[in-house]
């Protein structure tokens, strides 16, 4: 169930409207605790249910919140509980609607999860819980399911001497020994010069530690140093140091010798829960692989410093290559751009050019139709001429067919 934005007013409504508490029943109301965050574990939180809410905090924005039964707005009748959430916010405020209800809220915070197993309760219920990062907040072996016990350096040395005596404890004081695991082992892991034979392992569950006893055997003729505080032990895909040690840091020369170590919880501060009889893998570093190790590290080093010298040089004539390559380039624009700039000028002239033709051109039209129409005028008058031409012909040969005739008169009228 995601969560947005949600209210408790009928429950804070009823709350208000209660009588007033006396002050021993303030102090019940109000108990406050602090965690510290640590991914992994379980928290228990006691819920208010009749007398108010009880508000969680976390250092920042909470990114998602989720849960089962866990109501919104309560109209669900199989929530057990009512929470209010505001997007974005750090802190939100839950309470329970169930006696004896209990539930798991699953919370989203900084990109990790934590689970928050909720509980209602009259007496214990908590008014405010506040997550934290810091290491010297209140430890969490208490109110977390699964918590991390604080084991003192001095508590783990003597389940280191338990070990040693648990056979006489079991035989004798069993009650001292209640609740843990011993195994028995015949596993030879083979280091190279030396073998570490696991004897046993031991379990004390209360402190969440297994004690091995281990025999080292020297195979070699020469005295062999290793690093007493660098045990550790492998379980599945996970490896876990040492918290506590009891070791000479010497194998002499074709040995056996006898070491114990322990170790506790996880490397992130949970519970490990590992049982004495798991599938181990144990390991130690000696003196002579320190040293290699640090002259590894050292052809490491050099190696990388070669293989970065080599990268530079190659950098620096890719550089030396890009820079030749944009000189070229650069010559090149250049060259465009002169080319560019001679169009440019060609361009202008072909217009001035072609402006020359066009005025040309309209002048030359401008002539033809001016000796076009000094042509029509001219053949105009050539017509009328041609026409002036033909009238004085005919009135010639009229004048010429009337002297004809008043001369054929004029004969006839001398005949008669």
């Amino acid at each position: 169930m995601k969560l947005q934005m949600i209210g408790l007013a009928a429950l804070l409504a009823g709350t208000l409207c209660s009588s007033e508490p006396e002050p021993e029943e303030i102090k019940k109301q109000n108990q406050y605790v602090e965690y510290r965050l640590s991914q992994g574990e379980i928290y228990r939180i006691y819920v208010k249910m009749n007398d108010g809410v009880t508000t969680v905090q976390f250092p920042s924005a909470i990114t998602e919140i989720a849960g089962k039964n866990i109501s919104a707005d309560g109209k669900n009748g199989d929530s057990d509980f009512l929470i209010q959430a505001q997007a974005g916010s750090y802190y939100f405020n839950i309470a329970a609607i169930k006696k004896g209800a209990t539930g798991t809220l699953t919370v989203t915070h900084n990109r990790k999860l934590y689970i928050l197993y909720l509980i209602q309760s009259d007496k214990e219920a908590y008014a405010s819980v506040v997550f934290g990062r810091s290491s010297n907040r209140k430890n969490l072996s208490g109110p977390v399911v699964t918590a991390t016990p604080k084991v003192t350096p001095a508590r783990l040395v003597s389940l280191i001497d338990m070990a040693k005596k648990y056979d006489v404890l079991a035989e004798n004081h069993p009650e001292a020994v209640a609740g843990c695991e011993r195994v028995k082992f015949k596993n030879r892991y083979r280091c190279g010069k030396f073998d570490i034979n696991l004897l046993d392992a031991t379990r004390f569950e209360e402190e969440d530690t297994v004690i091995f006893h281990v025999e080292l055997e020297n195979l070699t003729h020469e005295e062999i140093a290793y690093d007493k505080h660098s045990f550790s032990a492998h379980a599945g895909n996970s490896i876990y140091y040492m918290s506590v040690s009891d070791a000479s840091g010497l194998m002499p020369p074709k040995s056996k010798t006898h070491a114990w170590f322990g170790i506790t919880s996880t490397p992130e501060g949970g519970r490990n829960n590992l049982k004495a009889d798991n599938d181990w893998l144990l390991a130690l570093t000696t003196r002579e692989m320190h040293t290699s190790q640090l002259q590894s590290t050292a052809d490491l080093v050099k190696a990388e410093r070669e293989k970065t010298d080599s990268e530079r040089k190659k950098l620096l004539a890719e550089a030396a290559e890009a820079e030749k390559k944009l000189a070229d380039l650069r010559k090149l624009s250049e060259e465009i751009k002169r080319e560019r700039e001679e169009i440019t000028r060609q361009k202008t002239e072909l217009n001035a050019e072609k402006a020359k033709f066009v005025r040309e051109t309209e002048n030359t039209r401008m002539q033809m139709k001016a000796e076009q129409q000094t042509l029509e005028k001219d053949r105009k008058q050539l017509k009328e001429t041609a026409g002036l031409a033909q009238t004085a012909e005919v009135l010639r040969k009229m004048r010429e067919d009337t002297r004809n005739a008043v001369k054929n008169m004029r004969e006839r009228s001398q005949r008669k």
